[in-house]
């Protein structure tokens, strides 16, 4: 008997609780439309920046990152920044932070998604040249490290707000941020000259001060810009843009004087030989093997200079027959076969005894 009240005094408790939650959930009231709202309304993002603006779905989904709006020196309340795993592909002023030391590190770029990879790349690899950020990124590990956006701004405006995100959170003092310099967009001295010499696309001689500044204002790449004013490397141009240390500027060193035009004459000395050929419809790649001696002729052009002895090529032909009957001599025997519909390689094998004729012409051995 006593077992038996044991074992039921549990199940009398259980079924009791279970009777008293059935009657606290039918004495509550249904929710209203008042409060369905309240809850929706909770919901929305309370944050819209500038990418709202942009047609792209790969920017539209950062367009809801809270991300300050206004200038900082407005010194209005802001809120911290978020932390982002994947910035978007948009201009802006940017913060790394490391977690352990809270110390941060402001920049900007046209490009935010670029230049976070960037900042990685060299990280990892120990190759960063601001050396107190790379001491901490060694010391601490990668995870150790967040990225986030202060604001969206556009390119034009990237170095006005970087330095006053600069100034308000006084990153170049040592015990805050791991800047080394208290100006926007400087790596240094070495950088910082003036360059001379430039020509934009329209045509115009440009003076750029601080030329790493301006290759990331204009979205530009600053090793291209530099070899371009060095002039020593083959590269002519990068985006429109020229120096006149380019090779696209300079006297071309080597001039052919040794082309022979179609109708046998001397072409004289030829200087730039790609305008040259753009001028009379010639292939640079065929002009060029010409003048080495690798083809013989390029639409009758012949040159007399080559790795090979060219006298062959020149040579008089006073062996072929007409259709008439009349003997005819050919000096250039490529524009002649041109000119008149006929086939080279079955010329030469007229001559070669290897065919008969061709289209009526023959050959005969004894007249050359």
């Amino acid at each position: 008997m006593y077992s038996r009240r044991r074992y039921f005094r549990p199940v009398i408790l259980l079924a009791a609780l279970l009777y008293c939650s059935c009657q606290v959930q039918a004495a509550e009231p249904p929710p209203s439309k008042q409060s369905e709202a309240m809850t929706t309304t909770s919901t929305a993002p309370t944050h819209t920046n500038r990418l709202s603006r942009e047609k792209s779905p790969y920017l539209l989904q950062h367009q809801h990152n809270p991300a300050a709006t206004v200038s900082p020196e407005g010194g209005s309340t802001r809120e911290v920044p978020s932390v982002t795993a994947v910035p978007p592909r948009s201009s802006g002023v940017y913060q790394i932070r490391s977690i352990p030391t809270g110390k941060i590190y402001i920049g900007s770029a046209v490009d935010l998604w670029a230049r976070w990879n960037q900042h990685r790349h060299r990280l990892r690899r120990g190759t960063h040249q601001n050396v107190h950020l790379q001491n901490a990124w060694s010391k601490y590990g990668e995870t150790s490290f967040e990225f986030s956006v202060l604001e969206y701004v556009e390119a034009s405006e990237l170095l006005r707000c970087e330095q006053a995100w600069m100034d308000r959170t006084r990153c170049t003092d040592p015990k805050v941020g791991f800047n080394i310099y208290d100006v926007a967009g400087s790596p240094g001295e070495a950088h910082a000259q003036v360059w001379e010499g430039f020509i934009d696309p329209d045509g115009n001689e440009v003076t750029i001060t601080n030329l790493h500044a301006f290759c990331r204002q204009h979205g530009l790449d600053f090793s291209s810009m530099f070899r371009l004013a060095g002039g020593n490397s083959k590269l002519k141009s990068y985006k429109g843009w020229t120096h006149r240390n380019s090779a696209r500027q300079r006297d071309y060193v080597k001039t052919n004087e040794d082309f022979i035009d179609p109708n046998g004459q001397p072409a004289g000395p030829i200087t730039n030989l790609a305008a040259f050929c753009r001028e009379h419809g010639l292939d640079n790649t065929h002009m060029v093997a010409v003048a080495h001696g690798r083809i013989c002729s390029h639409r009758g052009w012949t040159c007399t200079n080559g790795k090979r002895n060219l006298a062959l090529q020149l040579r008089k032909h006073t062996g072929f027959i007409s259709p008439d009957g009349e003997r005819v001599t050919i000096t250039n025997l490529r524009k002649f076969c041109r000119e008149h519909g006929l086939h080279l390689v079955h010329m030469f094998q007229v001559k070669s005894g290897k065919r008969k004729s061709h289209k009526g012409w023959t050959w005969r051995q004894d007249d050359e």
